[in-house]
């Protein structure tokens, strides 16, 4: 096994070493510890293997089926490479979505996956549908592997797309992987989860986006029981359980989702409102996005852009580059209202700087606050 170094997370490590403004990490901003009570007298020896029946239960009433069918993991980034790792032998056919970020086509092809592409066309709006996958997919694929919402587009998948991928699965004899992480934003586009339509079909999620706690380190697999003892094995060797108070905590973020939702209808409907003025204003090509991440093509070579943001005005960006195509660059509007239009304001005037053809916001002579990082 060899696994090709991560781009966006080294971009990330060595771009928030020297940024104060972010406009590409994809979580919500993160809450406290101290808006949720009665955890200081967890134990810190308590796990279960494979989540606890309380947490297991409150994933069940949120997102359909029954307690026994997720396994608790140490975040979505372990939950994708246990499912890997337990279906994948060298040489099986995997067919990822592109563009994609970049774990969900790194990690089959370094598990000896033989790895080939679904393009979501920029002409269509990034869709990806059943027909697109069917014609894709190569001759005894043995795994497909999506997100929805896709990241870096934020594009859902469409109901019909769902239970037509799900079914194209059992008809063809392969699995179905979507990481769920984002679908959850969508708030107002019906993006059916594709967990428990067959047992071909397997969902993976975590807490870090939605509810931006990442730093729990929590996620989950929702899979059929043949998958769940498969992936079982693997976690045997890696995590074996997750973390007992990071669980406890995430629980709390749970049954209290409703404060979380609240927040981030507010902030996206306000971070929508901002960056579509921003574009009309700047010149920019603008896609009405249904959650928090936009993919607007600027043209032009975006590492490039993202290196000059980063040493001129200290501002992070993810560049298109980073998920398979170029010319565009991932934003987050799920950001405070101030801080999203002064890091704009700072990213048009670079972007009309280098490619011309953009114009600078007028609003940069008011951006010298300096706003928080949403990681």
């Amino acid at each position: 096994m060899q696994f090709e170094r991560f781009d966006l997370l080294f971009r990330v490590e060595e771009g928030h070493s020297q940024a104060r403004y972010d406009l590409s990490s994809s979580d919500m901003p993160p809450q406290r510890l101290s808006e949720y009570g009665g955890l200081a007298d967890r134990s810190l020896g308590e796990a279960h293997i494979g989540g606890s029946e309380q947490f297991r239960t409150e994933l069940a009433r949120l997102h359909g089926g029954r307690p026994e069918e997720y396994i608790v993991t140490a975040g979505a980034s372990e939950a994708n490479f246990a499912v890997c790792a337990a279906l994948l032998q060298p040489g099986d056919p995997v067919l990822v979505e592109r563009p994609v970020y970049q774990p969900l086509e790194a990690i089959p092809r370094g598990l000896g996956g033989n790895v080939t592409a679904v393009v979501r066309e920029e002409e269509t709006g990034f869709r990806l549908t059943a027909d697109l996958v069917s014609a894709a997919a190569p001759k005894g694929l043995r795994l497909l592997v999506l997100s929805n919402l896709n990241s870096p587009t934020g594009v859902p998948l469409e109901p019909d797309d769902v239970r037509g991928i799900a079914g194209l699965a059992a008809e063809r004899d392969f699995y179905v992987v979507v990481d769920e992480i984002f679908r959850e934003l969508a708030f107002e586009h019906d993006t059916p989860t594709i967990g428990g339509l067959n047992d071909r079909t397997i969902v993976t999620s975590s807490m870090s986006k939605f509810y931006g706690a990442g730093g729990l380190r929590i996620g989950w697999i929702r899979a059929a029981p043949d998958v769940r003892r498969k992936v079982r094995s693997v976690l045997d060797y890696l995590s074996v359980n997750p973390a007992g108070p990071s669980e406890a905590i995430a629980l709390a973020l749970l049954r209290d989702r409703d404060k979380t939702v609240a927040r981030n209808r507010r902030l996206i409907a306000e971070g929508r409102r901002i960056a579509r003025d921003w574009a009309q204003r700047s010149g920019v090509p603008w896609r009405e996005p249904v959650a928090h991440l936009v993919f607007p093509r600027v043209g032009g070579d975006t590492t490039r852009l993202a290196e000059r943001l980063l040493g001129e005005h200290a501002t992070f960006i993810a560049p298109g580059e980073s998920f398979g195509l170029g010319g565009h660059f991932r934003l987050n509007i799920g950001m405070p209202a101030d801080q999203l239009t002064r890091v704009l304001a700072r990213f048009s005037h670079t972007l009309a700087a280098l490619f011309g053809r953009f114009r600078p916001s007028p609003r940069l002579k008011g951006a010298g606050a300096r706003p928080g990082r949403s990681g």
